[in-house]
């Protein structure tokens, strides 16, 4: 008996994803599709990665731009960790900037 693998395009997985958000009603505007989806419960999953261990010996996390993602990085801010997040669609030759709490707790 041989098994067989079935692997599925990252396209058709992001669509059942979406499709299944839609379904449920847990997207967020604007909307889950073409994008990193907001989501009901983001904030509660930036608490469920807060309380881990390897969050509690992170001295830094590299994070997206998407609304998302906002939870855990400002907690990782006022928590004192710097912040290494891409610029929107990678379009600069800088394509991280840091967010570094020392320095922005004056501005």
């Amino acid at each position: 008996m041989t098994s067989r693998i079935f692997l599925r395009s990252k396209e058709e997985i992001r669509d059942e994803v979406w499709n299944r958000m839609e379904a449920e009603g847990v997207a967020r505007f604007p909307g889950a599709r073409g994008r990193i989806p907001n989501f009901i419960g983001a904030e509660q999953a930036a608490s469920h990665l807060a309380q881990s261990e390897v969050w509690n010996r992170a001295k830094a996390i590299k994070a997206n731009p998407d609304l998302p993602q906002r939870p855990i990085r400002e907690k990782a801010l006022r928590e004192g960790k710097r912040v290494y997040m891409a610029v929107p669609r990678l379009r600069a030759e800088k394509c991280f900037v840091e967010l570094n709490p020392a320095r922005l707790e004056g501005e």
